[in-house]
Order: structure tokens, then C-alpha cells, then sequence
């Protein structure tokens, strides 16, 4: 009688632990992020579902799951969910009103409730004999084929290419230029980890293909993800120009302004910033900001680092912090939610910090001094 080989774990299944400890860390850092946490939701899905993914590919890998037969990750219906995910965000990214339909999740939310139904009726996946023949189990076992996964992922692939295809604009602006470079590049790290994905099942009908190669295509998936999440994290600082300029932005003449240009230029920057509130956009960037008053983004960042001393998120959050002010006054009904989002901030714990450190007390505590003033 054949035995199951004993579960143990080897330096690159250890690694790979580490490795999938690492996604659940980097989906809580995206979670908590300040910036663009909303937005961030679909990419935090995808980043957390690989992480249980690769996990499960542990346990596989060490013959735990042989042992631990209800240790089971639901890879299968990660899998469908990976392309809508990505779809849902960078759709969102493009248009902020924009909302995919539920039906892009049914393959993925019908896979995970038959894998879980079939995990407890079968024992783990272990006993089928009961429910040979049934059309539930063909569904089943249809919805677990890693070609339809891979099919899945080629189709949300080409949809979002083409999606971003029709947002062609053909004013050539800065942000339009880095918004197309950043999704772009995003889609070529999500084409690494399909066709690292694809590869296995091809790869794995061949005679000299071991587990070392299962290592290195699962490894190379891991880093495809794993940019993409580290990359979505940045992003704030890739579109104000302070990471990765030579590929994100356009090149910028080697040009210094004159001490009296960039007066003139700063001068003209604060006038545009007064009369037309550009700050109340809450998700206001650089670049765009640039492309409105007719600046490179690194003419912009430059006049605001030397004149301000401060760099652009600062710069902007002085006027908003004002404006916050100005609101407290003037209607002592408005929220403070209200207030913080309607002068431009995304977040209440960054709005509450700000606004104590210029004012040196919290928004509700400015508000209720000024009540009292006003009562007395």
C-alpha cells in the first residue's frame, strides 16, 4: 500500500510562507493607506487572493494539505476574480463614476460557493463516488479547469486594453501621457503573471518538468503581483512627479529659469490657485494641476518646492486647511466630515492631523471655541 510522502516543509516552501505572509502585509498597508483607499479596494482583493493562493500552493507543495484535507484556499475562484478585479480598478482609475456590473463576479462568487459546497459533502475533496454523473459535479469540476481561469484572464486583458483604447483623448496633457504609460504598465505585469500561470499547464506535460519549475513560474507570478500591489501603493507619488519620472513622465528640457521667470511664473500659479480653487478637487495631482495652468509638471514642482518650501501635497493642503477654516466660521451646522471632504481631503484622520498641527487644535475643538465665542 502506497504511502503519502510526510509533510515537510524545504528552504523554498519556507520562502514561499514568508512570501505569502508578505501579500496579507501588503494588503493591510494598502487598507490603511491614506490615499486613494476606495479606489485601492479591487487591487487589495487581487493582492490578498493571491496571497491565500500561494499559500494553498504551500500546502500542496509540503503535503500538508493531504493531511489537513479542509485547508483549502478556493485558488480557483481567485482566479475568476483576478480580472475583473483589475478591471475594476483601473476603469475606476480612468472614470471615477464608472462601476462595473456584478455579473463580471458570478464565475468567480458560483465557483467559490460549489467549492465550498463540494469541500464539506466529499470530506475534504475525498470521497466522489456519491456524485458521479451529477451535473453539479461537471460544473464543479468545469469551474475548477485552469483553462478557464486562463480564459478568464485573457478576456479581462483584452477588454481593459480596449477599454483604455476608447478613453484616447487627444489632448496630449501631462496627465493623460502618465495616466496611459501607468496602465499600460500595470497590463504588462498582469500579462507576466498570465502567461507565468499559462505556462505550467503547458510546461507540466513535458517529461523534464519538475518542481523546480513549478518554484520559479510560481515565484515569477508572485513578483508580477506583488508590483502590481507595491506600484498601486505609489501611485500618489508617481503622478506628483517624485517617483519614477523617467517612466512616467516626458522628458524636460535641461532648461534653469531666470530668479524674475519664476517669480512671474509663482505669482501667476498663486493667482490661478485663488480664483479658481483647484484645490478643492480631492483628487487633485501635480500633473494636472500643471496641465491647467500650462506648466511641465517639472516647472510646477519646482516653483512650489522653492518658493513654498514645501512639496505639493503640503503646498495644497495649506489652502484647503484655510478653506476648513473658513467653513468652521461660516456654518457652524456643516459637519466636519462634510467640511473636510468638500475642501478637498479624502481622509478625516489626515484632515484632523493637519489641521492641528496649522492650528494647533482639532476641527471639533476649533468649532466649538467658535460657538462659544459667538454664544458670549
Amino acid at each position: 500500500m502506497e504511502q503519502n510522502p510526510i509533510p515537510s516543509f524545504d528552504t523554498w516552501t519556507s520562502v514561499f510562507l514568508i512570501v505569502s505572509a508578505m501579500g496579507f502585509f501588503l494588503s493591510i498597508i494598502l487598507s490603511i493607506h491614506k490615499t486613494g483607499r476606495i479606489n485601492n479596494l479591487p487591487i487589495i482583493l487581487l493582492i490578498m487572493g493571491f496571497s491565500f493562493i500561494l499559500l494553498q500552493y504551500v500546502f500542496f507543495w509540503t503535503n500538508y494539505s493531504s493531511v489537513y484535507s479542509y485547508l483549502y484556499f478556493f485558488d480557483s475562484s481567485w482566479y475568476l476574480a483576478f480580472g475583473p478585479l483589475l478591471y475594476a480598478y483601473i476603469t475606476k482609475f480612468y472614470q471615477k463614476s464608472f462601476k462595473i456590473k456584478w455579473y463580471h463576479f458570478v464565475p468567480s462568487v458560483l465557483s467559490f460557493i460549489i467549492n465550498a459546497y463540494y469541500l464539506i459533502i466529499s470530506s475534504g475533496f475525498q470521497n466522489f463516488e456519491n456524485y458521479k454523473g451529477s451535473f453539479s459535479l461537471y460544473l464543479f469540476r468545469s469551474l475548477r479547469s485552469p483553462w478557464l481561469a486562463a480564459l478568464s484572464l485573457s478576456i479581462y486583458l483584452i477588454i481593459i486594453k480596449d477599454f483604455i483604447t476608447f478613453q484616447k483623448n487627444d489632448q496630449k496633457h501631462q496627465y493623460e501621457i502618465i495616466r496611459k504609460k501607468w496602465s499600460t504598465f500595470l497590463i504588462h505585469l498582469f500579462l507576466i503573471f498570465i502567461i507565468a500561470y499559462v505556462s505550467y499547464y503547458v510546461l507540466v506535460k513535458f517529461s523534464f518538468f519538475n518542481i523546480h519549475w513549478d518554484y520559479a513560474i510560481s515565484f515569477s507570478m508572485t513578483i508580477a503581483i506583488y508590483s502590481i500591489g507595491y506600484m498601486v501603493y505609489k501611485e500618489p507619488s508617481i503622478f506628483n512627479g517624485e517617483l519614477l519620472s523617467k517612466l512616467f513622465l516626458t522628458e524636460e528640457q535641461n532648461t534653469e529659469l531666470t530668479e524674475t521667470t519664476k517669480n512671474e511664473f509663482y505669482t501667476q500659479l498663486l493667482s490661478y490657485i485663488k480664483v479658481n480653487k483647484p484645490y478643492l478637487n480631492n483628487d487633485l495631482r501635480l500633473v494636472q494641476l500643471a496641465d491647467e495652468i500650462g506648466f511641465s509638471s517639472h516647472v510646477l514642482s519646482k516653483l512650489i518646492n522653492e518658493k513654498s518650501r514645501k512639496n505639493f501635497n503640503q503646498f495644497i493642503n495649506e489652502y484647503r486647511l484655510e478653506e476648513a477654516k473658513k467653513l468652521l466660521l461660516e456654518n457652524s451646522e456643516a459637519s466636519i466630515k462634510t467640511i473636510y471632504y468638500d475642501v478637498g481631503f479624502n481622509n478625516k484622520a489626515t484632515f484632523n492631523t493637519a489641521f492641528k498641527n496649522k492650528f494647533n487644535c482639532t476641527p471639533s475643538e476649533y468649532k466649538r471655541k467658535n460657538l462659544e465665542v459667538q454664544n458670549n
